[in-house]
């Protein structure tokens, strides 16, 4: 559709655009044209239903095993749920994966695997497998390694080679497929693909294959390794403990080097939260490894737009606590974390299941809602979570038929949009009060400047021993958009992210049958043919919000900063919003 402008995107505090002001005109003479009025506060609601979305790109996943033959084999054609961790093992592709062992008549005839080329057949089972998940509305978290079924087998992996050569020969497949799979966890390395439990693992070997399905796949593509000093190899550092910094000399180097594949390489974990080091996911001797602080400040500012997630592990004897909801709410939001295992630990999930959540975070509040356990809001904070905040629309369209907006969109949830997902307005004929005998007719609009991966969470910054939120989430958009020819006097307006849930209670205005959804519900405008539409008041040049960073807001009639909410080191905060 065609734009009047260029769209302006807008990314400051909400008291700049409380203040905005309504442009209005007065007429000089009775001869002048009638003048449309400016923006208008639209009456919508605005809270966060605490609703568990059905955004599939993010959450709690179900894992399920996929073992490919040369003969190809069987493909999925039922995945356990909407987002599956799909379990690809290519065992009978590698001479050291023993498949099983013949004990029949006290034989101990063990059949093993043989390195070759991956065939036609079990590269079309793979992509079978993808068309089933697409055919039922579901993303997928890939991982694709030699362990026979899953089990944990060491050593299995097949010479360096074949590695490479089966790198080349997935790479086409899961290029094809950007638009189901969330992230590739790079395993083809040890036991359950975890790059460990194999003498055959070196850093170089992993940085090697890593890079080669980098150079071999479309930049949409996120590809995770293990842990922090995989994916440092990856990038080019060799002494990770000291120069993996994101503050440093040689990671500024390095970065500069690397550009956009920075952005591109994160790192799943497997060990989450079940030891302050994350089971040495993260090292203890920060000379040689890197440490959590380290990794988390890499992740955060480096995996904005990747995915991060594996599996919450239970407490290990001895070792510190941080397996909270309350720690999530805090370190969650560092890592933007977007996904974990349903499944394992289960006793940990379990435990949050029947533990109620403990502090206020916007919406999500304890004195409010006594029911509210910790899975409830980890499993709603997962990823992204986008609440339409407020909304200003022109009251009147004119004659020119153009349209302008402006919102405030929050993003609440650990994590960011990890695709570019397409921002459109949608615009239909407000039927409100008739008995809809038909449909509303609906056009939609495109907002091309509008990066909905751009729609950020908080930010909470640390500095030595002070940690703060210095940004809570709040996006304001600004737009005006030429619309097709109008013949009704009412129209109501949408905003639509992909086809992504919005957490609004109320996310639909009446008189309209629903085509729309999923999308926000931003108000209302007239159109009079008669009229001249009045622009608002030129508004300021482009600004990031890192220029902006505190976001103003009343308590007890009282301005403060959000910058003003700190955290304890334990993730509980001093003051709640």
């Amino acid at each position: 559709m065609k734009l009047l402008s260029t769209h302006f995107w807008r990314l400051r505090g909400a008291a700049h655009f409380a203040r905005s002001a309504l442009v209005v005109m007065s007429l000089a003479f009775l001869q002048s044209p009638v003048l449309a009025a400016g923006l208008v506060k639209q009456n919508i609601d605005t809270t966060d239903a605490m609703r568990t979305l059905a955004n599939y790109d993010r959450g709690f996943y179900t894992p399920q095993v996929l073992h490919i033959k040369p003969s190809g084999g069987k493909p999925i054609e039922k995945p356990y749920s909407r987002l599956l961790h799909l379990r690809a093992e290519i065992s009978e592709f590698s001479s050291r994966a023993w498949l099983g062992i013949d004990t029949t008549g006290g034989k101990k005839d063990t059949t093993w695997g043989k390195s070759q080329d991956l065939t036609e057949d079990a590269l079309n089972v793979l992509q079978q497998t993808f068309d089933y998940i697409r055919m039922n509305g579901g993303y997928v978290i890939v991982r694709i390694c030699y362990d026979p079924w899953y089990n944990g087998r060491s050593n299995v992996t097949p010479e360096h080679k074949w590695v490479l050569r089966h790198v080349e020969q997935l790479a086409p497949v899961l290029s094809k497929n950007t638009d189901v799979i969330v992230a590739l966890e790079m395993g083809m390395h040890g036991a359950y693909g975890e790059m460990h439990s194999d003498t055959s693992i070196t850093y170089d070997r992993v940085a090697e294959a890593t890079n080669l399905m980098l150079r071999n796949t479309p930049p949409e593509l996120k590809i995770l390794t293990r842990t922090g000093n995989y994916s440092a190899k990856v990038l080019g550092f060799d002494n990770w403990g000291v120069d993996f910094h994101i503050d440093g000399e040689k990671f500024a180097e390095i970065a500069e080097a690397k550009g956009d594949t920075m952005y591109r390489v994160g790192m799943f974990n497997d060990g989450y939260l079940g030891t302050q080091y994350d089971y040495g996911t993260w090292g203890a001797d920060c000379k040689t490894s890197i440490c959590r602080e380290e990794g988390v400040a890499w992740l955060e500012k480096y995996g904005i737009n990747t995915p991060y997630g594996g599996e919450a592990l239970t407490t290990a004897n001895g070792y510190q606590v941080i397996n909270t909801p309350e720690f999530l709410a805090y370190e969650g939001f560092r890592t933007h974390t977007s996904y974990l295992n349903i499944q394992w630990n289960n006793n940990l999930i379990n435990s949050w299941k029947k533990t109620l959540f403990k502090q206020k975070d916007f919406d999500y509040d304890p004195a409010l809602y006594d029911s509210l356990t910790g899975f409830k809001y980890i499993n709603d904070h997962l990823g992204y979570r986008f609440v339409l905040r407020e909304s200003w629309l022109s009251d009147t369209v004119g004659s020119d038929r153009v349209l302008r907006a402006k919102f405030r969109v929050q993003n609440v949830g650990f994590g960011n949009l990890t695709w570019k997902a397409p921002v459109r307005l949608v615009v239909l004929e407000d039927l409100e009060g008739s008995d809809l005998g038909v449909c509303p007719s609906t056009a939609y609009y495109d907002l091309p400047e509008i990066d909905s991966r751009d729609i950020h969470s908080r930010t909470i910054s640390v500095a030595g021993g002070d940690t703060v939120m210095t940004f809570d989430g709040n996006n304001e958009m600004e737009v005006a958009v030429k619309l097709n020819k109008l013949s009704r006097e009412r129209y109501q307006v949408y905003l639509k992210v992909g086809e992504i849930e919005f957490a609004n209670s109320s996310i639909g205005g009446r008189g309209t049958c629903g085509m729309e959804q999923p999308a926000a519900y931003m108000g209302k405008f007239y159109y009079d043919e008669n009229a001249v539409s009045i622009a608002p008041r030129a508004s300021r040049s482009f600004v990031q919000k890192s220029q902006t960073p505190y976001i103003l807001r009343k308590r007890n009639n009282v301005i403060i900063r959000n910058g003003e909410c700190s955290y304890k080191s334990n993730g509980s905060r001093h003051s709640s919003f």
